[in-house]
């Protein structure tokens, strides 16, 4: 993997890593690595909702809020204007991102993935993950609904890392993207500073983002609560579902079909497999449906059986994390919160034609008293197309030009 670095730093095997950054390197220029946290070709400006704050960065909330081009305003928290002035004290990014994947904005090496705090998860960034570029900064992405990577993967650009979502303090489906220095995570804002008078940051701010940012490859966006089309569809109690242990059938509207298998967390071990007819070898993203009933986990485990593009005789086993909590209608930090049902996202794998894939769920999630849907999974062929919509801002120039 290609990562950057800055001269005069570097470890002799090329990674410089959390402790290794002086705090003086948060004052040298850095130059520009990062890409785009999604697929698609919206620029970051289009889909922003919440700018960074260059005055006070650390949810500080003074009554004074700074955007990356100088212009100010006099605002809070609770009345400013999404897509212009929000939000006093901000410390990153929040994008218009519904259920979609995250990718990396480069390669490094992942030292946070999981709940931000273990106890509370209506609290901060809820479920995130954190990269180290090795270039003394870290990149971070909140809010998320599963988790694809674990702390000390080595990870490449515009890898998938997760799926958006709104866990955490959070009034909504997104994505919050911040950019920090390290060893002290002081907030940077990745557009740099472009106001005319000295950037009230107390770090300097560069600008980060790549020339060419967009992701040269595209996935279905599965998000929402209908198949998709020209999926392949594996639903509980179908052809191609198994489960062993204490499984429970309910039946609801809202269910794939009309219903779901559940069971407690904490007793008896159980799992349910879906194993898909996959029509031709190739590239498949995996979707399970979240249900709004019987599925309160916030840790469930999905196991992803795929193959070896390159050798047919290898197997390759893939774990996602997925919250099930903070789907639905559920109580979150500021109010009552409502997603509805949505497909999320487990990641794009390679199938062989026929049945040696398959995609298992377990109750082994280290809780105790919660409960596990188990419903439809969809194996959807990945031929490009990928659109979402956004009418987010932008702030003049041209757009081919924009990350």
């Amino acid at each position: 993997m290609s990562l950057p670095w800055l001269v005069g730093t570097q470890r002799s095997d090329g990674w410089m890593g959390e402790k290794a950054s002086a705090a003086s390197l948060q004052y040298q220029y850095r130059m520009p690595f990062m890409h785009r946290p999604y697929y698609g070709y919206h620029t970051i400006m289009q889909r922003t909702v919440s700018f960074v704050d260059h005055d006070k960065p650390w949810y500080a909330n003074d009554g004074v809020f700074v955007r990356f081009d100088g212009v100010s305003w006099r605002t809070s928290v609770y009345d400013c204007i999404a897509r212009l002035s929000c939000y006093d004290g901000h410390n990153g990014y929040d994008m218009d991102m519904r259920f979609e994947p995250v990718l990396s904005a480069a390669g490094g090496r992942v030292i946070r993935a999981g709940w931000y705090n273990a106890v509370n998860h209506n609290s901060s960034f809820g479920l995130w993950v954190a990269i180290d570029h090795g270039n003394g900064i870290v990149t971070s992405y909140g809010h998320l609904s599963s988790v694809l990577v674990s702390d000390g993967d080595e990870i490449g650009t515009q890898w998938q890392i997760g799926t958006s979502g709104t866990t955490g303090a959070s009034t909504g489906p997104h994505l919050h993207m911040s950019a920090y220095y390290l060893p002290n995570w002081q907030a940077t804002d990745p557009f740099g500073w472009r106001g005319r008078t000295r950037d009230p940051n107390i770090v300097r701010d560069n600008y980060l983002w790549v020339d060419t940012p967009a992701s040269r490859t595209a996935v279905p966006y599965l998000g929402g609560s209908h198949v998709h089309p020209g999926a392949i569809l594996v639903d509980d109690g179908g052809p191609g579902w198994s489960s062993t242990g204490d499984w429970r059938r309910s039946a609801f509207w809202t269910d794939v079909r009309g219903s779901l298998h559940w069971t407690s967390t904490g007793g008896a071990f159980a799992t349910a497999t879906w194993r898909p007819v996959i029509p031709a070898d190739g590239y498949y993203e995996v979707g399970v449906y979240v249900d709004d009933t019987h599925a309160t986990s916030s840790w469930v485990p999905y196991t992803i059986h795929s193959a070896n593009p390159e050798n047919p005789q290898l197997q390759v086993r893939h774990t996602v994390r997925v919250d099930e909590s903070h789907i639905g209608v559920f109580g979150g930090p500021f109010g009552t919160v409502s997603t509805g049902t949505q497909w999320v996202s487990l990641g794009t794998y390679y199938f062989h034609s026929g049945t040696t894939g398959s995609v298992v769920l377990s109750n082994f999630t280290g809780e105790f008293g919660t409960q596990v849907a188990a419903d439809g999974v969809e194996f959807v062929p990945v031929r490009g197309g990928y659109t979402i919509p956004s009418g987010g801002a932008y702030i003049g120039g041209n757009l081919d030009g924009q990350p």
